[in-house]
Order: C-alpha cells, then sequence, then structure tokens
C-alpha cells in the first residue's frame, strides 16, 4: 500500500512540476498584437464571453459609460462573432500575421478555418495600452 502511494505521490509532483513550469512560460511569454488576436478569436469561438471582452481597449470609453459599453456593445459584438463562427460549424483553427505596426498601433490579418471547411478573413486592429495590446474599435 506504501508503494502505491509513493508511485502516485511522484506522478503528482511530476504532474504539478509541469504545469507550474508552463504557466511560468506562458506568463513571461512576451504579447505580441497576432498572439493577442488569435487568443481573442479562440475566447470569441468557445463563447468565453467575459475573457473576450477583456481584449478589448477602453481607450475612448467614458468612464462614466464603461460598465454599459462593456456589459452591453461588448457582449453583443462578442456574441455576433461567435453566432458567426457557429453558424459555419465551429472554429477547426486560426492563423495571424501582423500586416501593420507602427508605435502603440498594429494591424493584423486573421484567418479562420471553419469545421465546415470554410474560411473566413478578418483585420483586427489593434492599441498597446499599459504595455499590453487591446482590441481596437474601428
Amino acid at each position: 500500500m506504501s508503494h502505491f502511494f509513493a508511485v502516485n505521490t511522484r506522478r503528482l509532483a511530476a504532474f504539478l512540476g509541469v504545469f507550474f513550469i508552463s504557466v511560468l512560460v506562458a506568463a513571461c511569454s512576451p504579447q505580441t498584437p497576432e498572439s493577442v488576436a488569435k487568443d481573442y478569436i479562440k475566447a470569441v469561438a468557445d463563447n468565453r464571453i467575459d475573457e473576450a471582452v477583456e481584449y478589448f481597449s477602453l481607450e475612448n470609453v467614458k468612464e462614466n459609460d464603461l460598465t454599459m459599453v462593456k456589459n452591453m456593445k461588448f457582449h453583443m459584438i462578442v456574441g455576433e462573432q461567435y453566432s458567426r463562427i457557429q453558424s459555419n460549424g465551429g472554429m477547426e483553427s486560426v492563423s495571424a500575421s501582423l500586416v501593420d505596426r507602427k508605435d502603440n498601433l498594429a494591424r493584423v490579418d486573421v484567418e479562420i478555418k471553419h469545421k465546415n471547411g470554410k474560411t473566413r478573413n478578418d483585420t483586427l486592429h489593434l492599441i498597446q495600452e499599459s504595455g499590453k495590446w487591446k482590441v481596437r474599435l474601428k
């Protein structure tokens, strides 16, 4: 019986070690406009609305309108994008490529491959706010 616990304890320790190293590497990875664009689309495709909304820039939102914009406008945008992805059978994959970058602004082309075989191309505009890239509404 003690051998069983020793083996499982070692397996658990190894798993936790790999897990924490993965989290540390992900946290220290440099954020790029392309990675943010892909992560945003993945959050939308997985219907993680609150996470997707956090990718939006708040540069043009007045403080007293913040709650309304985050809860209504951003949720509506994400909902429409999610519906579009679902109407094509869901997302198979997403790729992103940097088109243009000047100072704290970037333009990224995103290609979404749907499970029904169709492909959709979009362009996302991003802005760097406090060191983080955010999706900018035009």
